[in-house]
């Protein structure tokens, strides 16, 4: 499928503004931009780069390019399942997040995480403590698990792995 044909999902909604806070201390939902980077090819791997950020239109360089090189080697360490993921790169309001996702199997994802407290540049695995994933990230987890079933498990043999890597979401979240 050529760029020009590219299937892109956007999220139908617009930004809201400054944070306010509920009587509980919540801080009232704001939605971030989110937007594909690339498709990224590191040895044996194709991998859907996303950005999201509570700072600006998308992450911080520095952060893309940390980002992936702790995904290049949690790749090349992990089991390699079918080869295709997700990477989720997310500058939030208080730490960067780094989602490492793959495919394995035919209905599992291999899920890890790594972040680091806004101002540190050490990303860390399992930081905050466990594999989580947070409101404005969960869309992503979504989509791609829409993806991968409209694309691949819907279609028995026919599955179309190009057309599931072709399909990208972008907008707010």
């Amino acid at each position: 499928m050529s760029s020009s044909s590219m299937a892109v999902s956007r999220m139908d909604t617009s930004s809201s503004g400054n944070v306010r806070r509920t009587e509980t201390g919540f801080r009232v939902y704001s939605e971030r931009p989110l937007s594909f980077l690339e498709l990224w090819r590191p040895p044996g791997w194709t991998i859907k780069v996303y950005g999201l950020s509570a700072i600006g239109s998308a992450p911080r360089q520095e952060l893309i390019d940390r980002a992936k090189r702790v995904a290049a080697r949690r790749l090349a360490a992990g089991p390699r399942g079918h080869g295709v993921g997700w990477l989720l790169i997310h500058e939030g309001e208080d730490g960067d997040y780094v989602l490492i996702d793959w495919w394995v199997g035919q209905d599992m994802i291999q899920h890890h995480l790594y972040g680091a407290p806004r101002g540190k540049n050490r990303l860390r695995y399992r930081w905050p403590d466990g594999d989580a994933f947070c409101v404005w990230e969960l869309p992503v987890c979504w989509f791609e698990r829409e993806a991968w079933v409209r694309h691949v498990l819907s279609r028995g043999p026919g599955a179309d792995m190009d057309a599931y890597l072709e399909e990208r979401l972008e907008g707010w979240v």
